[in-house]
């Protein structure tokens, strides 16, 4: 708990930034450049402090108030338009990519009915880790983890660490369940292979306590602006038993 009486920290989601192409079928997940922007000064404006998830994990007493940045899937959008306010405010972050789809297109998306969006390639992933951003994974196909087989989840869990750690020449430590979606089965096969930590999308924030293979977070969408903004961190707060410590 810290000096503002805090028991937690918040994990920010985001999956892509821009403008909503037209007919996509995810138009809230377009959170705009500007706004974005905003969040991350509003935070450390009243005094919040960045810190990584693994710096979230293993600090269960810090005297400031602290939250982490993630971004699932891979879009290249987290390069073009997210990249420069993290470097220049000094804000580490962690991307979760589909490792078999660097350099390629959102293709779950697309079965689904939604538009094609570019993803990292290797170069701008290469790019993000020398700014001091971390690369987590996502799986090799973006599958639903609970509907695979044996072997369809030891390629998608420990291939694609196996994968990542080869191109980026490095560890790779967090893994994010695609879809939020996760059971006993799958969280076994993620602490088997060998990753330290595991995000999820249930609604709290990261506590000393929190199951660090499913750790939860704030799904930011495109109108999490002002009141709204500190409102879904104070609903994360409450969803832990947390009060209205998130007020600014």
């Amino acid at each position: 708990m810290n000096s503002q009486g805090q028991a937690g920290s918040p994990l920010f989601l985001y999956h892509r930034l821009g403008s909503p192409l037209v007919r996509s079928t995810v138009r809230g997940q377009y959170v705009s450049p500007f706004l974005f922007r905003w969040q991350m000064t509003a935070l450390l404006r009243q005094a919040w402090e960045a810190a990584a998830v693994s710096d979230l994990l293993a600090t269960s007493d810090c005297p400031t108030r602290r939250f982490g940045v993630t971004f699932d899937d891979g879009y290249a959008s987290a390069a073009r338009f997210a990249l420069r306010t993290l470097t220049e405010l000094r804000i580490p972050a962690t991307v979760f990519v589909v490792a078999g789809a660097i350099g390629g297109r959102n293709v779950w998306d697309e079965r689904r009915g939604d538009r094609m969006e570019p993803m990292l390639s290797l170069q701008e992933l290469r790019q993000m880790i020398a700014q001091g951003l971390e690369i987590g994974s996502h799986g090799m196909t973006h599958a639903l983890l609970t509907d695979t087989s044996a072997a369809q989840l030891k390629g998608e869990v420990f291939d694609s660490k196996k994968v990542l750690e080869d191109l980026l020449g490095g560890p790779v430590a967090g893994f994010s369940y695609p879809y939020g979606v996760w059971d006993a089965r799958v969280r076994e096969a993620v602490v088997q292979a060998g990753y330290q930590y595991a995000t999820a999308t249930a609604l709290s924030v990261v506590t000393p306590s929190v199951d660090r293979f499913a750790i939860p977070r704030i799904n930011v969408r495109w109108n999490a602006a002002g009141p709204l903004f500190w409102w879904k961190i104070g609903r994360a707060f409450r969803a832990a038993g947390g009060g209205e410590h998130a007020r600014p």
